[in-house]
């Protein structure tokens, strides 16, 4: 072989060396960097693998949040009792007031509870959805079955018509700023929080009344049923909103505006 052509791979050669060197001796990040700072296993805690440190989780609060979907639900089953602490349970707890029924858990283990009672004056006069007949921006005319979103529905509703009317809001659309009024005498802290039920829900709650009812009926609260329309915050059109009709047991169309025979019954989310 040429003599110039060795020197010259053994140049290439030797040139790779400092990278490769560098590559190799670059300093291991230490179990603390990498996450492992506790000295000891605390429980359910993980080793490092090449260290005495310990990676230990936060314990997450096993109860819910009133008014957030925390994954919590997963826990509960419907028609048990949401209590005031977070926790559900099939009877009512010594020194915890109850705050509704669990009435619909989602895929996403987010819950919502039915509250005590419903909001109405009597069995005739009742409460408008709303006293305009506006296509609320935001605010989608999908099929109602498939409308959970009750809280998000309640927010979008509560934000245009106070953009729209400030203070006098309650007065255009009376259903959703009583839900938003609304908390249980011994629950103040509960109020902002509730919401007027999606379609899909009040369509779910139809579809597990016994057990609902028999947690109402176990804390001695109103079972379902009672007046003849209940208002949900599903949007049809600009005319009409989703109602549940209980004589018929099924979701209808409901001219925004009418307010005879309408009440509402308000959910929370945990």
């Amino acid at each position: 072989m040429n003599n110039n052509l060795k020197f010259l791979l053994l140049g290439t050669s030797l040139s790779l060396i400092p990278n490769l060197t560098q590559a190799q001796c670059s300093p291991a990040q230490s179990c603390a960097e990498l996450g492992y700072k506790e000295t000891t296993n605390k429980g359910s805690c993980l080793k490092c693998p090449f260290g005495n440190g310990w990676y230990c989780p936060e314990p997450k609060e096993e109860k819910a949040v009133l008014g957030e979907c925390t994954g919590y639900a997963k826990n509960c089953k419907i028609g048990q009792i949401l209590n005031s602490d977070g926790t559900c349970s099939d009877y009512r707890v010594n020194g915890v007031e109850p705050v509704g029924v669990v009435a619909y858990i989602g895929t996403d283990n987010c819950g919502q509870a039915l509250a005590l009672n419903s909001l109405k004056k009597d069995a005739v006069n009742g409460i408008a959805w709303s006293r305009e007949k506006v296509d609320v921006p935001g605010l989608s005319n999908s099929d109602a079955k498939t409308d959970f979103d009750s809280c998000k529905n309640t927010q979008t509703v509560l934000d245009y018509s106070y953009k729209a009317y400030g203070d006098s809001a309650s007065s255009y659309y009376p259903a959703f700023w009583n839900a938003h009024d609304y908390a249980p005498s011994s629950i103040s802290a509960t109020k902002g929080k509730w919401c007027l039920p999606a379609g899909g829900v009040l369509d779910s709650i139809h579809k597990n009344k016994d057990a609902i009812n028999l947690g109402l009926i176990r804390i001695n609260a109103e079972s379902l049923g009672g007046i003849h329309y209940l208002w949900t915050s599903s949007q049809a059109s600009s005319d009409e909103a989703i109602s549940w009709q209980f004589r018929w047991s099924s979701l209808t169309t409901t001219n925004k505006l009418t307010d005879r025979y309408m009440g509402a019954r308000f959910v929370i989310e945990f």
